[in-house]
């Protein structure tokens, strides 16, 4: 070969080595997200923000492939959202995991009941939902009960997980002004074996209540109508004026730890009630609006308006709270979830009455 294929070649070569290193910068910068240089330049955290954009892509899309039952698909969306960093995601993933777990091995379903042996839980809830929105709004509000200094010297216990139940619970699909209501009866062979005296059963949407030993919450509503609602698990009753076809039923003279009632023609409430939970000290009353709509007038001992008047004040007198632990202890007038499963099967007349009423019969047998 002559010479001046050699020198050709040698041009080549370090044409080749000068370029290089553009030719990869350039396939750095197209590969990036940040191709725009003058755009990343600007904003040094558009990685995060891609990140986060995606998180939620991949979020809302394993939220949708979840509804429509493809839990395999959805639980990688949310494996995927989880590790570009969504804290709910990684939260659903938690869960959804574990469901699909327990499905294929039934001992992972009895390991994780809860254990209220020794801590004083006269009152034992469980949070349920079958919908994975709700696992970030209950798991917030356990937090939220467990560090409440209001909420401390009362014997109430939240397990510390939400019973997940996908397939298993149907509400109705109403408006947020229509009471929420559920087909239990598959809750009730699901809970069985469980220990606990209440329910809270999260869902989409609806208006919140309790109904027995059973509260119903949607999306919407907060921490403090969680509370307001579990002062009703106690028998508190409802301090703003109530309708009047409620107002019949109750003002008549039902027993309440908030409220007593002097009826039209008495000089004096009736105070029997709370004298039989042992409380002697009882302050000077004022009105409280409850019987608005009806002939009697009901009572409270706080001169301000409560949580049970509007749950967003958050205040809760000392007062209340004595009549609530109170009312705990003696438990008469509490009502466990155990009866609404017992009546709903005694309306079908299913064998499963008996051992539902049979717990329902126990819980206020004096220890």
């Amino acid at each position: 070969m002559n010479k001046g294929f050699w020198l050709a070649l040698a041009l080549l070569l370090a044409l080749l080595l000068a370029i290089m290193p553009a030719l990869l910068i350039a396939q750095y910068w197209l590969s990036s997200p940040c191709s725009d240089f003058k755009h990343c330049n600007a904003s040094p955290n558009l990685q995060t923000k891609h990140n986060v954009k995606l998180a939620k892509v991949k979020l809302n899309q394993g939220l949708t492939l979840w509804q429509q039952g493809l839990y395999d698909e959805a639980l990688l969306s949310l494996v995927d959202a989880s590790e570009l960093g969504s804290q709910p995601a990684e939260l659903y993933r938690q869960y959804a995991q574990d469901w699909l777990d327990s499905h294929q091995n039934a001992a992972l379903y009895s390991s994780d009941l809860p254990n209220w042996a020794g801590a004083g839980c006269l009152q034992q809830v469980l949070f349920v939902t079958s919908e994975l929105p709700s696992l970030g709004q209950a798991s917030d509000f356990i937090r939220r009960f467990n560090t409440d200094l209001r909420l401390q010297s009362l014997p109430i216990c939240i397990a510390p997980k939400v019973v997940f139940v996908p397939q298993l619970l149907e509400c109705d699909d109403v408006d947020s002004n229509t009471r929420i209501s559920c087909d239990i009866a598959p809750l009730a062979a699901h809970l069985k074996d469980r220990q606990f005296t209440h329910l809270v059963i999260f869902t989409r949407q609806g208006k919140a209540n309790v109904h027995n030993g059973i509260m119903y919450l949607d999306l919407q509503d907060t921490y403090d109508v969680l509370i307001h609602e579990m002062a009703h698990f106690a028998g508190f009753i409802d301090e703003y004026p109530l309708s009047k076809e409620l107002a019949e039923r109750v003002c008549s003279g039902i027993a309440a730890p908030n409220l007593v009632f002097q009826q039209a023609g008495q000089k004096q409430p009736d105070l029997h009630y709370w004298q039989g939970l042992g409380r002697t000290d009882i302050p000077l009353l004022s009105k409280a609006r409850t019987c608005n709509n009806h002939s009697a007038q009901a009572f409270k001992t706080s001169k301000e308006m409560t949580f049970m008047e509007y749950h967003d004040l958050r205040r809760i007198p000392a007062t209340y709270l004595a009549a609530w632990q109170a009312s705990l202890q003696q438990n008469k007038h509490i009502t466990p979830a155990f009866i609404n499963f017992a009546q709903l099967y005694e309306q079908q007349n299913d064998v499963s009455a008996v051992y539902w009423r049979a717990r329902y019969e126990a819980f206020h047998q004096p220890p």
